[in-house]
């Protein structure tokens, strides 16, 4: 039966070529559109390297600090995060770093190589698992000729000519030598917890490590064993921090995230649009899949049920002829599921073009972007949904419509 409606459905699409390819431009785009988001945010929340296990990796939101004349928010220090971290590491593995790569200048043979330098302590590198090339990570209290320093392969290419044989080798950066310790794989910038070019220890003279100092530019990444100790981590994170020494009057803020709630905070709290931005983040993308399905499916809905009074003759004859309600509704929703499939596989198409038109981008910078497995699964998804959407009513309406006043419609 199902051979039968989809050799139907067929032959129908191609009786009506223009609309049929309208439909598949219409259906294409629309699905494109929702593919290239679902890649970029999967590119930037999945479970990719170096954050192989975001089910399990927490990060520290903004902290907001009340003196009595209103509360102030922004990043916590690296003083506060020890503090209140402390007594977390006996149950997950704790990392600290700057929120943000500083933008920094070094100089190759007369010309600028403009770099980003992220600061990092010893246990960044044992929460992210980074794939090293040549050497390893720098170690707490790590002592040695000059400060010790790991570099994106990029990097080493662009300074030294080469991605190996450079563990050793000094770089200079803002008149500042550093020993290079290791060469890690690039790291796209749409991971925004991990991306640098060059990673060093902090400066004892920054201000994030002095003592009483709330503010900074730093995050915490906790690395949880098991996704059922993450409960009893935030429990002892929120106590920590109930117990950092404050002055009479002050009240002090700060939570670990999820890492999914942490990479929407990347993307919108630099533009403070919001207190929360991960819950707007959430209302933002559930806005965007909404409009991107239901629109084109309402228009679609509007030219399938206008195809019914053109296939009046045929509704009428077949209902004379015994076919039941159900079976015509069944042979339409095979015929709209058809063609949105296709409309699905014209979608991954697009989606596959423009995300390696990206390529060399901000958003795709130091790695590709393409479709996978999960682009995949949701092209297919979306392409199930869009067709359940913009075929259930046109069905209904045909199932519906008596045999005689389809007839009468046809002559007419």
């Amino acid at each position: 039966m199902l051979l039968h409606h989809l050799k139907m459905a067929w032959k129908v699409l191609l009786r009506r070529k223009f609309f049929t390819l309208l439909s598949l431009v219409g259906i294409g785009a629309t699905l494109m559109s929702l593919l290239v988001a679902v890649a970029l945010y999967d590119a930037a929340a999945g479970p990719h390297r170096p954050e192989s296990h975001p089910d399990r990796l927490l990060c520290s939101t903004f902290v907001t600090l009340d003196m009595g004349g209103g509360p102030m928010r922004t990043r916590p220090s690296q003083w506060l995060l020890s503090k209140a971290l402390a007594p977390v590491r006996a149950q997950a593995v704790v990392g600290i770093a700057s929120t943000e790569p500083l933008p920094v200048v070094a100089y190759v043979r007369g010309r600028k190589l403009p770099l980003n330098v992220k600061a990092a302590d010893a246990g960044f590198w044992q929460v992210l698992n980074f794939r090293f090339l040549e050497g390893g990570p720098y170690t707490a209290g790590q002592r040695g000729a000059g400060r010790p320093a790991v570099i994106s392969a990029g990097t080493a290419r662009a300074y030294f000519g080469a991605a190996r044989g450079v563990v050793g080798r000094t770089l200079v950066i803002d008149q500042k030598n550093y020993r290079v310790q290791g060469v890690v794989e690039d790291v796209p910038a749409v991971r925004f917890h991990a991306h640098a070019d060059v990673w060093v220890p902090y400066d004892p003279g920054s201000m994030d490590v002095q003592t009483d100092n709330a503010f900074g530019t730093s995050e915490a990444l906790v690395l949880v064993p098991t996704a059922a100790a993450i409960p009893a981590v935030h429990r002892a994170f929120e106590r920590a921090v109930g117990a950092v020494p404050m002055e009479p009057g002050m009240t002090l803020d700060l939570h670990l995230q999820s890492f999914a709630e942490s990479v929407a905070g990347h993307v919108l709290a630099r533009y403070n649009w919001t207190q929360d931005p991960a819950r707007l983040f959430r209302g933002l993308s559930v806005g965007a899949v909404l409009l991107l399905l239901l629109l084109p499916a309402l228009n679609l809905i509007t030219m399938n049920v206008s195809r019914i009074s053109e296939r009046a003759t045929e509704i009428g004859v077949r209902k004379a002829f015994g076919a039941t309600a159900g079976a015509l509704a069944g042979q339409f929703m095979v015929e709209t599921l058809l063609l949105t499939l296709l409309g699905g596989v014209v979608g991954l198409a697009l989606a596959t073009a423009v995300l390696r038109g990206l390529a060399g981008s901000h958003l795709a910078a130091y790695g590709r972007i393409e479709p996978n497995l999960l682009v995949f699964g949701w092209a297919l998804l979306g392409s199930l949904v869009f067709g359940l959407l913009s075929g259930a009513y046109p069905a209904y309406r045909m199932a519906r419509l008596p045999a005689m006043e389809a007839l009468k419609n046809a002559q007419s």
